[in-house]
């Protein structure tokens, strides 16, 4: 029992200042988490007393954050001179003990799990705190799906300059913004880098500069600032690399980080981690092609004639010639003995890719009503702030779209003189008497001249199911 009212139950973690313990808060009646401070044999009394102010200070800078994906300070007791931690409690587990034990995760839980850690940074950056840590080690799944960022014991307040240590490098040097590990001093944008490499080891395996040993050789690489794509990221690729910018300057800063994160169309779920399965491999000569199920019919137009109807099933055929693999492979269950066996289903198109196009098409374009504002918001966003390939963004484009750049070579053109194009705040959107909408975004690129920004409108319409910007976007 410690501070006469906090039993320990169980150590559920342990760190470089402390123990943290499931704990039961006997006046209140509940489950509390408490990280008790560790003092080193052989530590001086000035020692003694530097380590007891850096744990009051984590409590202090912890809780001035009040968000629900982090961890909850709720008070600081004292033990025999020590100071304890109070905190919420999550069931749970960490992100690096899911990865060590079930291997990586789909792209699109992990931007559902990092969408949710930038949004409590963000609200930590915004009360001027600089986490410093963030890696899988300091990030919890909790068994009903919430996502929490913890572990101050090593951020900073900008407004506090004291309990400092001269040459002490912060921090997880395969998860430090190569500007750390060249000297500079940490940076909302440094944490910007560090949920992108955390991000990039939950689909890849392993940070972007690996797990060498040698924290020497590992520094090295960090300050090289150089990354390499991620391989099974997919649709994700472009945000990861965005968030992975050598330069602290050219990242988005961690709120836009959120609003990138949370840009898949398809529905995003934090997986219950309580089954354990083993993501297929993607295919090394071809990426898995998704089939997009047709749009749902509308009741006023005619019905199909014999033709179109002959079409479709032709198109039955092809797809039927599709290769599909099965993959089945077993993994061990949590310990108790159990095994279970993961189906994962790829289907490989046979159809040859398109080649890029180089005019615009002169069909007329058949839209259906936009309804679903923040999918065309997302679709803007995604548009202007991405690092994808500029075929990717011109499929993004309707006719009238591309006619504003002439052609393929022009879109390319005119996009390749910016260093960067950042976007964001995509709100009020607008509906058109044509069935379309107006989105408003605020628009940022660096080129030669300098960083631009401004407001730009653009029209959204719905085609065949899919969002594409058709109004001149240059």
């Amino acid at each position: 029992m410690l501070a006469g009212r906090y039993r320990l139950e169980e150590p559920v973690g342990s760190g470089a200042m402390g123990v943290v313990w499931r704990a039961r808060d006997e006046r209140l009646e509940r489950v509390i988490a408490l990280k008790r401070l560790i003092i080193r044999p052989g530590l001086t009394p000035a020692q003694t007393d530097e380590a007891r102010r850096r744990a009051m200070r984590e409590a202090r800078i912890a809780a001035r954050l009040q968000h629900r994906n982090a961890i909850a300070m709720l008070d600081v007791a004292e033990h025999d001179g020590d100071p304890c931690l109070v905190m919420e409690f999550l069931p749970s587990r960490s992100l690096s003990a899911v990865l060590a034990e079930d291997g990586t995760l789909p792209p699109e839980q992990v931007a559902a799990i990092g969408s949710q850690v930038a949004a409590a940074l963000a609200a930590a950056h915004a009360a001027g705190i600089v986490h410093r840590d963030v890696k899988p080690g300091n990030i919890l799944l909790g068994d009903n799906g919430t996502v929490k960022i913890t572990d101050f014991g090593i951020s900073r307040a900008i407004d506090d300059g004291t309990v400092t240590e001269t040459g002490m490098l912060a921090g997880t040097p395969a998860y430090l913004a190569p500007e750390i590990a060249r000297g500079q001093d940490p940076s909302q944008s440094s944490d910007v880098f560090s949920l992108g490499a955390t991000l990039y080891h939950a689909v890849e395996g392993a940070p972007p500069f690996g797990l060498n040993p040698n924290p020497l050789a590992l520094l090295h690489a960090v300050a090289s600032g150089d990354v390499t794509p991620p391989r099974g990221a997919g649709a994700l690729t472009p945000t990861l690399m965005t968030l992975l910018r050598a330069d602290p300057t050219d990242r988005p800063t961690m709120d836009d980080a959120a609003s990138l994160l949370a840009l898949p169309t398809a529905p995003l779920r934090v997986p219950q981690f309580e089954q354990r399965t083993v993501p297929a491999k993607p295919n090394p000569i071809r990426s898995p092609r998704p089939l997009t199920p047709p749009p749902p019919p509308d009741p006023q137009r005619p019905s199909p004639s014999r033709g179109v109807l002959i079409a479709l099933l032709l198109g039955v055929v092809v797809l039927a010639a599709a290769v599909t693999l099965v993959l089945t492979s077993g993994n061990s269950g949590n310990g108790a003995g159990t095994n279970t066996t993961s189906t994962t289903i790829i289907t490989v198109s046979q159809d040859p890719p398109s080649p890029a196009p180089t005019t615009p098409s002169t069909a007329p374009v058949v839209s259906q009503k936009v309804t679903d504002y923040t999918a065309a918001g997302r679709t803007v966003i995604a548009y202007y702030g991405s690092d994808s390939p500029a075929q990717v963004r011109w499929d993004m484009l309707g006719p009238n779209g591309k006619t504003a750049f002439g052609d393929f070579a022009g879109f390319e053109r005119h996009w390749g003189q910016f260093q960067y194009i950042s976007s964001r705040n995509a709100n009020g959107v607008t509906s058109n008497q044509d069935g379309s909408v107006t989105v408003p975004v605020d628009v940022t690129v660096k080129g030669a001249a300098g960083e631009v920004a401004g407001k730009k409108m653009v029209k959204v319409v719905l085609v065949g199911g899919k969002y594409l910007i058709d109004s001149d976007s240059r």
